[in-house]
């Protein structure tokens, strides 16, 4: 069966603020090695995929301990927020199931699985989401999953929320719209919508999607 309508969302930076526990995952990781990450450094790997966030934190690193090193970190964040959580944006629970009673809803992130699932099990959000596929599980980029899940779930139209230029990047790569998330850590330049809180999210997106004027533009 065909679904008509979906929305997909990036999760960092446009459903939740996990910076300051990430960055305490990893700084105790890091520690005993001598190493530091700072708010800004790890700012700069919000969105990446784990290959890519070993690339640029630990180039002095050959490739095989850099990767090892990245998946130390990215292991320690999730049983971490596993039971704690972060910080949701303001209004995504009400305002996921507005849209939800509309449209399918999906998560498409560079996070890992596990990462992924702890976000939906601290805050309680798993019902809530259609789908989620992450570049952990899969290992494609951000742009080859979004393709993935529009391809497996047959939806017809979807839009993509996200806050950095990468999310516009993938968006355009799995041939759909994008929304840029204003609130979120980064920024992106092109002729999109963008949204300056979760809750105006309902309006932009039936924007997008139920106007065929602006589908076919």
């Amino acid at each position: 069966m065909q679904t008509e309508k979906a929305v997909l969302f990036d999760l960092d930076g446009t459903l939740w603020d996990s910076s300051r526990e990430v960055l305490l995952c990893w700084n105790r990781v890091l520690s005993p090695l001598g190493r530091k990450i700072s708010p800004e450094e790890l700012a700069r790997l919000m969105g990446l995929t784990p290959k890519e966030i070993g690339d640029r934190e630990f180039p002095d690193l050959p490739p095989q301990e850099r990767q090892a090193l990245t998946k130390r970190c990215l292991d320690a964040e999730a049983p971490y927020l596993h039971t704690r959580g972060a910080r949701l944006y303001p209004g995504v629970r009400q305002t996921l199931r507005e849209l939800k009673k509309r449209y399918f809803i999906g998560l498409v992130s560079n996070c890992t699985e596990d990462y992924a699932e702890a976000f939906l099990h601290a805050h309680g959000l798993r019902a809530l989401f259609d789908d989620v596929e992450t570049a952990g599980r899969t290992g494609l980029g951000k742009g080859e999953n979004i393709a993935l899940v529009l391809k497996r779930n047959q939806i017809k139209k979807a839009v993509y929320a996200g806050d950095t230029v990468m999310d516009l990047a993938a968006a355009r790569a799995a041939g759909i719209p994008f929304l840029f998330a204003s609130w979120g850590f980064g920024q992106a330049e092109g002729p999109y919508p963008a949204v300056d809180s979760f809750t105006m999210l309902p309006e932009a997106v039936s924007t997008v999607l139920d106007t065929d004027s602006f589908w076919a533009g």
